[in-house]
This record gives structure tokens, C-alpha cells and sequence, in this order.
């Protein structure tokens, strides 16, 4: 029998169990096919078989929540979710009382002012004053008469001395008043006779000691002086008077005699006053000083300056209570052994090694590494200034670096070795490049911090942030980094800073020069920079493509601007810490961090799932968008196109896909490196007034310029949940508001004249108006001045004028090829749609995707007319006539919005025409359009640069599709690791309950009930995101849409 052997090249699969662990593998080999000689029979056998493990996912990790799909959004859609939730309680009725509740009170105020003053009287007593205990009766007149007193934490009733002494023996804390026949008057229980027991809760005590001593005790709102016995008994017999005070509750003020005392409850009050409102030391003593005596202030009467002992009490108790959190009391080897870092609360949602990743995550597929990703965000802050005191005492901090400043020791020792980098920035971004070394550091001892959190958390990394001498220098910024990576375990790395563009250039041959424990070994971590979203737009425009966030695969959606918003809560603390000691300042500022960190955890459950709802939705979006595009295109373009985009993201240095390959106008940083030395050949090169060249301030306006417009492009955008963008808005119009405060600054200088024409447009505006928010604000550019006969510069200094046209033309001719490309790339969108595509949800689909590139050519073409628009009051309009005037019907295309339009006005006029009638031969259409001058100035795109166009925005739709994926699953994969991370704590708190064996029992106790506390509640914060996680993305959103107040949910198409 002859046998023809047939092989079918393609590989097949099969899922296996191995014996050693259930691992998943693939047999692979050649399928053999056996005929018979007369054909009638086929066998089929599996030859050349090859053992290979697959690949692995992170949904087949040994990992309890690996399978786990938090909030899902089977069958999840737009429509449904725009529907209200299934079960609804009806509108509520409105009452007067919550619409307006003030109107129901201003007619009452009387009666309430009544009612206050009742309260200085005997009140209902007023006819018959007695004791409520043993009803003796007041009786006004001789000396020896029946005393009255009143207690305001008791209640408002009477009591005798005798009675108020007795009742108020384990109470000392209680305010007490006497009726002095016409009035109350405050009295303290010291002046009663009340001595109160310590070691018995004020109970008798056998052997007390017989030496009474004063004490004053701070109760807020009221400083107490009392009278205390210590207790000599065998029930604290190993107690000296330092812990009797501290079991009762109270913290003193020194640690030999202490005459001052706070109550716990009065720490912690002040500790949460002063993280949450920015109260100060000063504040809170004053107030409770005003509080006690208001006499007081005014001379009348003495009361004891209390400042420096509340200060000294609050700051120990924040420590305290941070090295309570963190564990450190249940450590046998004692708080010294703390190592860096340690008290700092972690993100809960960043990855941890063997805290919050599951079991072989570093096997995982490498196109599902970046879910194990680390994202920073680095910054330096100017605010956070410290300066210079006269004859301060040594008084560091009391755990130096073991929260979130570096170790000072090792850093200082680092800048020592500081030489001020020589590197010259092709790249202008808005302050920090050209004054990283030149800020302003006279009187000075910290000009500022420089800070590194989780990009997408906004939690500070424990030992990342550190003090900066002298402006944004990378030695610093260098430390600081380095320091909040140490120890850290890392396969995957992205860091978003605003210089990054500069910074990353010789930051691996920096970081070799680092102390030996600060090393990472970089070539096992695949690390990548960053430009934050915001400050991207103070770049050149080939700065900001080349280091986008959007571009940077693994990164999701992130903004990199999280810092800002660390900032912009560490701020306030500025008022009351730029005075401080050094070590003061420290701890001050960890007690600030310490807090938005938890609060940024423990809203976790809130955050992620709102994120999570807005990225589903958007994903969809973009992979529909970006299908509709692809169908536009060849699949053997496409090909080249990823694989050109696969070189760049392995090699930079390759052209990028992102942007145009070529332009037929110089660049705007060419054109700005132009004008900067012609600047320096009429200056002949002597150094820039303060600091800035006149071409940086001129850009500085024109950057300003471009993020006013983009702001309000946003305010006429849709969004999917309008608190988000209103969040997000007044962040951005905060950062323009520091930027033209700036710009202001430069102005003085280099546009002496432009203050008059601020002061009349100010004079101008109606006073009682609000003020105008940051994206309508005038800036006065030199274009903005009135031209003057008798001065030709128009109040600037000489040459801004010229520099002002020149970078105006560059922005114009630029916006104008942006613009034609974007133009082409919707040309090509319009011709497929009319070409291939059918049926109403096909077609609305890309009717949606050609207004979002419609949308991006508007603002092309709005830049279009600023720039011209100014170019036009600097030289007139026959300066640069091929740069014309840009109308509506210039940027329009054959097919766009007004083909539908005169397709419909043909239909009505055809209606009532008869059968067969044939449209009016006036009828408009798009044969008589005449071709736009757009396409005919110099620069315009030929056949080519269409393609070029169109494979731009097939890049960049991918980029977008694929960024909306990766911020899905990243957001999911957070949602796991913070219930692995909760877990985790949970054990390591019930690990501790135990350790420490050189404690008495009652310590010992109280160390486990702590530990067990803890666990517990990480447990059930736990249970509590789970449970709030497994609820279906649909009705997230509902209940969303159905809290939104400002604008829906989602945007109608």
C-alpha cells in the first residue's frame, strides 16, 4: 500500500495539566495526514510534537482574586446607562426648610436672642433658687448665705457647694460658675476645695501623697487650673508621675515636674484642625486663651502663655500617633530600630512585592507586565518655603527620614558634591528650565521641596520629598527620586515630570554616582519619561509628541499632574511652617502628607470605581472610533504603519508616527532659536533682564495663549461625568492663573508701557462684576498695544515688536499645516464614509468620529485667526499677504456638514412637486464650490502628506483605543491590589499582637487590642470595597447620572 504523506503547517494546541502543578502547556508539532492508496481511507497522527509552556496571563495566576472582574460591564452601553436606576424613590418633595432655611429663621432671630440671654440668668429657678440635690434654699444677704453654682457639662440646673465639691471630685475638668446674686461668675473647682485623686480616676486612694500639686490642664476650649494628688499606693508603686498622667488621659507638657498638661481628646482635636483647616499652634492657644479669660486680652487679668508647651505636646502627639500606625510600638527591638520610610503610610493601590501582587506575577505575558507598572509624577514646589532664623537651636526632626523627607544626613552630604549642571535646554518650558539654579534664595535656608508621588494616586512615597536649597537642581530632584525607589522592587517604571524632557537625558549616569544603597540596577527595569498633560503644552510642539504621556504604552490615561494636586493641599501649610525651625517644619509637613495619603486610600472604594465606570464607557468609544478608521485603511498599510510605530516606542531616535514626517514652513522652535539670536546679537550678548530673554517672554504669552484656548474648548467639549471636568478645570485655570502672575512679572520689565493700558481696561471693568476667570483674562502682548506715532516701540523695550511678528507668523504658517492636515485626514474620513458605509448606526459612528477631527481642525483654525489677528495690529495687512483672512467656508470639505443640509433642502423642495418632477436646477450643491486659498499658499500638502495626514490620525486613534484599554484593565488590577493590600495588613497586624515579651500584662493587653483592632478593620474596609466593587458598571453609572447636578453622565451623540 503506497501512503501519501499530506502536513498542515499549522501548528496546533492543546491544553495540558503538567504533573508537577497543574501549569498550563502547549503541545505543538505538524499534523500528519495518512491516505490510502485507493484514497478511501485518512488517518491523522500528530508528528514532531514540541513541549511549550504558554504564555501566561494575569487571569491564570495563583491568586484567589486573579479571575475576579471588578464592577462589569457585561452588556454595558451609553443608553442603558443614561437610564435611571431600576429601583427609584420618586422626587423628592421640596420644603421650604431645606430650599431656604435662613428665611425661617431671620424672622425668629429675636426670639433667639431672647432665649441666649435667658442663659445668663437663674432661668427657670429665677423665683425660687435651690440646690437640685439637697433643696437648700438661696437666700441673698449676709456673708454666710447658701452659695450657688452652676456646671455647664452637668446640665443647666443649681447646686450647692457641697454638692457641686462632691459631684465633681472625679470630674475636674467641668466648668463651673457662681451666682453672685446678680450674675454668674466663673470660679474654678481648685478654689472650691477639689483635689483630685491620680491612679484612682479621682476615687480615694489609700496613701495618697501628701504634697498637693497645682496643675494646668488644657481641655479645649478651656485651660483648666486644678489641684492634683499623686498616688504613693501599691496600685502605682512602678508608676511615676509622668505615667500616672499619661494613664489619665493626660500628655505633659515637659518630662520633669510638669506644671502643663492637654487632654488626649485635645491632641487629637488640634492634630485633625490642623491637617484638615491649617490651624496653627498660635491660633488654637490664642483661641483657647480667648475661650478661658476674655479679660485676659486686654491686660486685665493674667493668664499664663501656654504656647510653647501646646507646641511641643501637638507635635510629639502627631509623631506618636504616626509611629502608633505604623506599628512601632509592637517592634521588640524598640522605635530606634525604625528604618527609612517606615511610619510613611504606603498607596495602597501601587504595586507592593509581597504585599499586593499575586504569586508569579513576573512571569506573567510581557504585553501584561505594565499592569505591575510603577507611575511616578515629580515635581518641586516654590511655595513650601523656610527661611533663615537667628540663633536657632539644633532641634531636628523626631524621626528624621522615617516618614516622607529624606534622610537629612545622607542628603546633605550628597549636595556637597554638587556642580551645577552645564547642560543648555533646547526645549522652553514655562519657569523651571531656564530657573532650575536661579531662584531667588535670599534669606533663604529651603527655597522650596521637591516631591515624588504615584502619578496615578496622588499618595507622597515615603522618603519622597526633600528640601531644595537653590532652585529645581537635578542633584536634588536626583536624591529625592532615588530615594522614594529604594528598596523597591521594579520590572516596569514611568516617571512624568515637567523638565523630563532635560532631565532624563543623563539621569542613569547620575543615578551611578548615587550612595551604594540608593543604586538600582536599571538594566533589569524598563523605564521610561514623561511630560504631565498640562505642562506639556509650555513645550516645543516636536517636546511634547516626543514625550507624551499619551504615547508611553502602559500608562492608561494618566495625566502625571497628581503632584499639582498633592500641592495644591500641602500649600496653606506654607503660612505657618516658612518661619518654623527646621525640625518643626518637618514634622509639621509629615503630619500633612501623612493625612492625604489615608485620605487617598480610604476613598479608594469611591475613586477607582468612578474612574472605572468613565474609562469603560470611553473605551468603547475609542475601539469603535478607531474601527471606523481602520476600515479606511489597507491592511498592508497598516501593517507598516504599527510596525513603524513598534521602532519608534524600541528606538526614539526613529521617526516619530505621531506627527508629520516633514513640514514645508520652518517650526516654531526653529523660528524661536532664530529670533533668540538675533536677541543676542542686538544685546551683544549680555544677560537676559531677570533671569528671561524677551523671545521666553514672548512665548511665555503665546503659551498662554494656546492653554486659555484650550480651556475654553473644554468648557464647550462634552465629558462623561461634569464634576470630573469641572475638578480638572479649575486645576488648569489655577496653574494659568501662577503662569500669568509670571507673565505679569516679565511685563513690568520688558512692556514699561503696557501698565497704563492695564490700568484703563481694569478701570473699565464693571466693579461689581466677578473677576474674570483665568481663560478670559487679557494679557497685552505688544500686538495688543496702541500703535503711537511719537512711539514707534509702542512702550516696550526696543526689538519686541519685530520678535513679537516673527514668532506670529511662525504660529500662523504652522497652524495652517496643522490645520490642512487635519483637514485631510477628515477628507479621507468623509470619502470612506460615503463609499462604504450604511445603515443609521454605522453612520452615526462616523459621524461622531468626523467631528472629533472637525473639532481639532477648529482649534487650528481659531489659532489661525489669534495669530493673525496680532500679526495684522504689529504690521498692518499687507505685511504678509499670503497669510489671508481664514472663514468658516475655507475649512470646509466637500461632503461635511452642508452636503446633509442641501440634500434636505432639494428633498423640501421636491415635496408637492408631482411624480416624477425633477429638483430646481438652482438648487445649491457643491459643483459651484470654489477651492479654498488654504490649498494654494505656500506650504500646501500635496498627494503625499495626505497619506502622511491620514496615517497620523490612524497612529493617533490607536494610541488612544489603546491608552482607554490599558487604563480598563490598570484600574481593575488596582482595584485587586487594594483588597490583596488590606488582606495583607490584616495579617501583618494579628502577626503582632504578640511580639513584644518585655512588657507587664496590662501593656502587653493593650498592645494586642490595638494589633486586633487594626486587623479587624482593614478586614472590614475590605469586605466593604468588595462589596461595593461587585456592583455592575451599568448601575454605577446610573446612580451617578442620577447624582449629577451640573451636566449628564454621558453625552448624548
Amino acid at each position: 500500500m503506497i501512503r501519501r504523506i499530506l502536513r498542515d503547517r499549522n501548528r496546533n494546541s492543546l491544553d495540558v495539566d503538567d504533573d508537577y502543578g497543574g501549569a498550563e502547556f502547549t503541545l505543538s508539532g505538524d499534523r500528519g495526514f495518512y491516505l490510502s492508496s485507493d484514497g478511501q481511507r485518512r488517518q491523522e497522527e500528530l508528528l514532531n510534537v514540541a513541549h511549550k509552556k504558554r504564555r501566561l496571563e494575569p487571569s491564570n495566576l495563583d491568586d484567589q482574586l486573579a479571575q475576579w472582574i471588578p464592577t462589569p460591564d457585561d452588556g454595558f452601553n451609553e443608553e442603558e446607562a443614561r437610564a435611571p436606576p431600576t429601583v427609584t424613590l420618586g422626587k423628592r418633595k421640596e420644603y421650604v426648610s431645606t430650599r431656604d432655611p435662613m428665611s425661617l429663621w431671620r424672622p425668629l432671630k429675636g426670639d433667639f436672642l431672647t432665649e441666649l440671654l435667658r442663659h445668663d440668668g437663674l432661668g427657670d429657678d429665677t423665683k425660687h433658687p435651690c440646690c437640685v440635690h439637697c433643696s437648700v434654699n438661696f437666700h441673698p444677704g449676709p456673708a454666710n448665705q447658701v452659695r450657688l453654682f452652676k456646671c455647664y457639662e452637668c446640665g443647666q440646673y443649681l447646686q450647692c457647694r457641697e454638692c457641686c465639691v462632691s459631684n465633681h471630685k472625679r470630674l475636674p475638668l467641668h466648668v463651673i460658675q457662681e451666682w453672685s446674686g446678680e450674675f454668674w461668675v466663673p470660679i474654678t473647682l481648685a478654689k472650691l476645695g477639689v483635689v483630685y485623686q491620680m491612679g484612682h480616676a479621682g476615687f480615694p486612694c489609700p496613701f495618697p501623697d501628701t504634697m498637693i500639686h497645682n496643675l494646668t490642664v488644657i481641655e479645649a476650649p478651656i485651660i483648666h487650673q486644678i489641684r492634683i494628688s499623686y498616688c504613693k499606693c501599691s496600685k502605682s508603686d512602678m508608676a511615676d508621675n509622668l505615667e500616672q498622667l499619661i494613664r489619665n488621659g493626660w500628655y505633659p507638657a515637659t518630662v520633669i515636674d510638669p506644671g502643663t498638661c492637654a487632654t488626649f481628646r485635645t491632641l487629637e482635636s488640634y492634630r485633625l484642625y490642623n491637617v484638615v483647616g491649617n490651624l496653627n499652634v498660635r491660633d488654637f492657644t490664642t483661641s483657647i486663651e480667648r475661650a478661658t479669660d476674655p479679660s485676659a486680652m486686654s491686660g486685665m487679668t493674667q493668664l499664663p502663655d501656654r504656647y510653647k508647651q501646646v507646641g511641643r505636646m501637638t507635635r510629639q502627639w502627631a509623631f506618636l500617633l504616626r509611629m502608633k500606625r505604623a506599628g512601632r510600638g509592637h517592634d521588640p527591638r524598640g522605635v530606634d530600630s525604625t528604618v527609612l520610610g517606615e511610619c510613611a503610610v504606603n498607596c495602597w493601590a501601587c504595586p507592593h512585592d509581597g504585599r499586593n501582587l499575586p504569586d508569579g506575577w513576573r512571569e506573567v505575558d510581557p504585553k501584561y507586565q505594565f499592569l505591575y507598572m510603577l507611575i511616578l509624577a515629580v515635581d518641586a514646589n516654590f511655595r513650601l518655603r523656610n527661611r533663615i532664623r537667628v540663633n536657632e537651636i539644633d532641634d531636628p526632626s523626631l524621626g528624621p527620614g522615617w516618614g516622607y523627607f529624606v534622610e537629612p544626613n545622607k542628603y546633605r552630604e550628597h549636595l556637597k558634591n554638587y556642580v551645577e549642571e552645564t547642560e543648555i535646554s533646547t526645549c522652553i518650558a514655562f519657569a523651571a528650565l531656564l530657573q532650575k539654579d536661579s531662584r531667588n534664595t535670599a534669606g533663604l535656608r529651603v527655597s522650596g521641596v521637591g516631591g515624588c508621588v504615584c502619578a496615578r494616586h496622588e499618595c507622597m512615597r515615603p522618603n519622597g520629598i526633600g528640601d531644595l536649597q537653590k532652585g529645581e537642581r537635578y542633584a536634588n530632584m536626583d536624591f529625592i527620586v532615588l530615594a522614594a525607589l529604594a528598596g523597591f522592587t521594579l520590572l516596569w517604571l514611568t516617571i512624568s515630570y515637567d523638565i523630563g524632557c532635560q532631565w532624563k537625558l543623563k539621569f542613569f549616569e547620575r543615578a551611578k554616582a548615587m550612595p551604594g544603597d540608593m543604586r538600582l540596577n536599571f538594566d533589569d527595569i524598563n523605564v521610561q519619561f514623561g511630560l504631565p498633560v498640562w505642562h506639556a503644552a509650555s513645550h516645543n510642539e516636536d517636546c511634547q509628541n516626543q514625550n507624551s504621556l499619551s504615547f508611553r504604552p502602559g500608562v492608561g490615561r494618566s495625566d502625571g499632574e497628581g503632584v499639582e494636586r498633592v500641592w495644591s493641599g500641602l500649600n496653606p501649610a506654607s503660612y505657618s511652617t516658612k518661619d518654623a525651625g527646621s525640625g518643626v517644619r518637618a514634622d509639621q509637613l509629615e503630619g500633612k502628607i501623612d493625612n492625604n495619603n489615608y485620605l487617598k486610600n480610604v476613598g479608594q472604594g469611591i475613586t477607582l470605581q468612578r474612574k472605572l465606570v468613565v474609562a469603560i464607557a470611553e473605551r468603547d468609544r475609542q475601539v469603535a472610533a478607531f474601527k471606523d478608521v481602520t476600515r479606511t485603511v489597507e491592511k498592508e498599510v497598516r501593517v507598516q504603519w504599527r510596525k513603524a510605530i513598534s521602532d519608534w516606542l524600541e528606538d526614539p531616535t526613529k521617526p516619530n508616527p505621531y506627527i508629520l514626517s516633514r513640514r514645508d514652513c520652518p517650526t516654531e522652535a526653529q523660528v524661536r532659536l532664530e529670533v533668540r539670536k538675533d536677541e543676542e546679537a542686538l544685546t551683544e550678548g549680555s544677560k537676559p533682564l531677570h533671569g528671561r530673554s524677551a523671545t521666553a517672554f514672548l512665548v511665555a504669552g503665546i503659551q498662554i495663549e494656546d492653554s486659555q484656548r484650550r480651556i475654553l474648548t473644554q468648557l464647550k467639549g462634552t465629558v462623561l461625568i461634569a464634576a470630573d471636568r469641572e475638578n480638572k478645570i479649575e486645576e488648569w485655570r489655577h496653574s494659568l492663573l501662577v503662569k500669568i502672575n509670571k507673565f505679569r512679572t516679565l511685563q513690568r520689565i520688558y512692556m514699561p508701557g503696557a501698565g497704563s493700558a492695564l490700568d484703563a481696561h481694569e478701570a473699565a471693568r464693571n466693579p461689581e462684576a466677578p473677576p474674570p476667570k483665568a481663560e478670559t483674562i487679557k494679557l497685552f502682548m505688544p500686538s495688543d498695544l496702541p500703535a503711537n506715532i511719537n512711539d514707534p516701540h509702542r512702550g516696550c523695550i526696543p526689538g519686541l515688536i519685530e520678535m513679537e511678528a516673527k514668532l506670529r507668523v511662525a504660529q500662523c504658517e504652522n497652524s495652517l499645516a496643522s490645520l490642512r492636515s487635519r483637514l485631510h485626514a477628515k477628507r479621507h474620513l468623509i470619502s470612506f464614509r460615503n463609499t462604504s458605509i450604511t445603515g443609521q448606526v454605522r453612520s452615526t459612528k462616523a459621524r461622531t468620529l468626523i467631528g472629533e477631527v472637525g473639532e481639532r481642525v477648529e482649534s487650528y483654525a481659531n489659532r489661525y485667526r489669534q495669530g493673525r489677528a496680532a500679526l495684522i495690529a504689529l504690521k498692518g495687512i499687507e505685511a504678509h499677504p499670503h497669510l489671508r483672512e481664514l472663514r468658516p467656508e475655507d475649512v470646509q470639505l466637500d461632503g461635511d456638514a452642508e452636503e446633509s443640509d442641501t440634500a434636505a433642502r432639494k428633498k423640501l423642495a421636491m415635496i408637492g412637486a408631482g411624480r416624477g418632477a425633477r429638483a430646481p436646477r438652482n438648487a445649491p450643491g457643491t459643483s459651484k464650490r470654489v477651492m479654498s486659498w488654504i490649498w494654494t499658499a505656500p506650504g500646501s500638502l500635496d498627494e503625499e502628506m495626505m497619506h502622511e495626514s491620514v496615517r497620523v490620525e490612524w497612529s493617533r486613534a490607536l494610541a488612544r483605543k489603546t491608552r482607554w484599554c490599558e487604563e480598563v484593565m490598570l484600574l481593575r488590577e488596582e482595584m485587586r491590589r487594594v483588597l490583596r493590600y488590606l488582606a495583607w495588613q490584616a495579617r501583618w497586624w494579628r502577626e503582632r499582637e504578640a511580639l513584644r515579651t518585655d512588657l507587664f500584662a496590662e501593656a502587653a493587653a493593650g498592645i494586642k487590642a490595638y494589633a486586633l483592632k487594626q486587623a479587624a478593620w482593614h478586614e472590614r474596609l475590605a469586605e466593604f470595597f468588595r462589596t461595593k466593587w461587585n456592583v455592575p458598571a451599568v448601575t454605577v453609572a446610573q446612580h451617578l447620572v442620577a447624582e449629577e447636578t451640573v451636566e449628564p453622565l454621558f453625552s448624548a451623540d
